[in-house]
């Protein structure tokens, strides 16, 4: 497969890729996977890997000529990344380094946590091997954690590379990819997961596109919908209960570097228009899809006000092509009848934006959303319930958010986007374990936004939800739980707290902090940073699209008032 890498380019031009391939696959690395880049040529980055006890090696292999990046970014874009550069114009160095939200440089780390291996320069190639600690201990690193299945988010990398002798503007140079890093390298992530869902499922039915042809501009959003009505007829079933157990994506090998990332809602009908609906799942390249826990699911078409399955996409065609036919889209795999026990989300923040309208002030603004622990002991009685996954949601605005469970005046969780950046996702899925929430657990949900706009629906305006997924589901009198911010809910209401902050140091973030240690210091030694170069605008670019322009409608990612849920308990998708 790693062959078959950079198809864009004749046999005799990847020579020099080739010639590394076949000296150090199986040997030196087990694993690997291909970074594209937005354009249809076939380019991109090369990335092999093998985890050694405690320490990991990466060989990063591009076509190139002057420097090459490699980083694990939070978030899968170049904001709130921690990379790793080499020049060659210092060709035995490499830097240790970091980017938080502004694109004109990464900043160097105070602590070197990355080791030269090798590096290879030959006919046209740049192959750097590294080596750096799983857990560096350094806040100026990510960790990297065990990312092997289940509702774990996998690791998000990127690449950038260029001609020059330093670092410089990388233009379309860039490429990113979800991998799992520590997957079974004997079988590949999809098709384990292909086996699993297969295995456990009645059937499937997919929600696609069907030859939408993609606009020739920078960034287009497109919709799809089915009905219940439709769906059901399609796989030839009449009668509910459905469980949905697992979801995959089905993405056109032919347009799949057109695809930047896809959000999934379920609603009452197809109307693109509706306030009623509700996050299933948010797709970005890599991601290869999810299966419930083997006792948990949920019920697919119980509830009128759950009737369709919308999809958004957003392609990115940053070199305009033209002609270009889509039919990507979700494979929905389902059982009949029902697992033991149903899952659900509870919705968090400003689910139902009751502060619509409202402006927020320019500068740093903290938005904080309290919702008390008599909401979980009133809800969950003396049962406690186990957290699968946590979405963040903010808008185009937004440049931190964290949710927090508090038991006994202590936090016992944190979830957090240190560096949100909504065109990477829509909305950020944590990287973290499943953990169990209990009676009497509190909440407290805090968005941080730079020259906010007003609360509202589209893309362009703002909103604050933390979207719980959890199991098993849990009901308060005939709705499910949730504790929305101004609904005046009896018990499940929560608190705003608003703060103006005086600088970035209001923003708490904990990546890109210096903490002093240095447990994982590695041989790159220093260099000066350099500057990348400025687009024609005065601002720096990275090359990754950062429009907020729609096409047709704007993203709405809203939830009904009081009745809905994410899933209904008794009603389902």
């Amino acid at each position: 497969v790693a062959e078959a890498y950079f198809n864009g380019l004749e046999t005799s031009e990847k020579a020099g890729y080739t010639s590394w391939l076949n000296t150090n696959f199986g040997t030196a690395y087990s694993q690997h996977s291909f970074l594209s880049t937005a354009s249809a040529s076939g380019s991109g980055a090369a990335v092999f890997w093998k985890i050694n006890g405690d320490e990991i090696n990466f060989a990063v292999a591009t076509r190139a000529t002057g420097w090459l990046a490699f980083g694990i970014s939070e978030a899968g874009g170049m904001l709130g990344s921690d990379v790793v550069y080499y020049e060659t114009a210092n060709p035995d160095q490499i830097v240790d380094s970091y980017i938080m939200e502004n694109r004109a440089a990464p900043l160097k780390d105070d602590c070197q946590s990355w080791n030269l291996i090798s590096k290879t320069i030959s006919d046209g190639w740049i192959i750097l091997e590294v080596n750096r600690k799983l857990d560096t201990e350094d806040h100026q690193d990510h960790k990297i954690v065990n990312d092997a299945g289940g509702f774990f988010a996998p690791t998000r990398l990127i690449a950038a590379w260029g001609d020059t002798l330093s670092m410089s503007y990388h233009g379309t140079n860039a490429a990113r990819n979800s991998v799992r890093l520590f997957a079974d390298g004997s079988v590949s992530v999809k098709e384990a997961l292909v086996t699993k869902l297969t295995n456990a499922a009645a059937g499937f039915f997919d929600v696609t596109e069907n030859n939408y042809q993609i606009p020739a501009r920078d960034t287009t959003y497109a919709d799809i919908c089915k009905t219940a009505d439709e769906i059901l007829l399609g796989i030839g079933v009449t009668e509910t209960p459905l469980t949905l157990v697992g979801a995959m994506p089905v993405i056109s090998e032919e347009t799949k570097a057109y695809i930047h990332h896809f959000t999934v809602y379920s609603q009452p009908s197809c109307s693109v228009d509706t306030l009623d609906r509700s996050m299933i799942y948010a797709w970005t390249p890599g991601d290869e899809g999810w299966a419930l826990p083997d006792h948990v699911g949920f019920p697919l078409f119980e509830a009128n006000n759950r009737r369709a399955i919308f999809i958004e996409i957003h392609y990115n065609n940053p070199d305009l092509v033209a002609g270009q036919m889509d039919s990507s889209g979700l494979r929905f795999y389902y059982i009949n009848g029902e697992r033991s026990e149903r899952a659900a989300v509870l919705e968090l923040g400003d689910p139902t934006v009751s502060l619509y309208g409202q402006q927020i002030n320019n500068g740093l603004t903290q938005y904080e959303f309290s919702c008390p622990g008599a909401c979980s002991s009133g809800v969950l009685q003396q049962d406690s319930v186990t957290v699968l996954a946590e979405y963040l949601h903010m808008h185009q605005t937004g440049v931190r958010m964290t949710n927090e469970v508090i038991r006994d005046n202590e936090i016992v969780h944190t979830s957090k986007a240190d560096v949100f950046e909504f065109d990477q996702q829509g909305a950020f899925l944590v990287q973290q374990e499943p953990f169990e929430v209990k009676p009497g657990d509190a909440f407290r949900t805090s968005c941080y936004y730079r020259d906010g706009a007003d609360f509202g629906l589209s893309s362009q305006e703002e909103m604050c939800v933390a979207f719980v997924m959890y199991y098993p589901a849990k009901a308060a009198g005939n709705f499910p739980w949730m504790c929305p911010y101004g609904l005046g809910i009896p018990v499940c209401s929560q608190e705003l707290g608003r703060f103006d902050l005086e600088d970035a140091q209001g923003l708490d973030r904990v990546f890109g902090t210096s903490n002093g240690k240095c447990t994982g210091t590695g041989d790159g030694g220093p260099t000066d940073i350099p500057t990348l170069s400025p687009n024609v605008n005065g601002t720096v670019d990275d090359g990754e699209t950062s429009s907020s322009v729609r096409a047709g409608v704007n993203t709405v990612f809203f939830t009904t008032l009081i009745g809905t849920s994410f899933l209904y308990l008794t009603g389902g998708l």
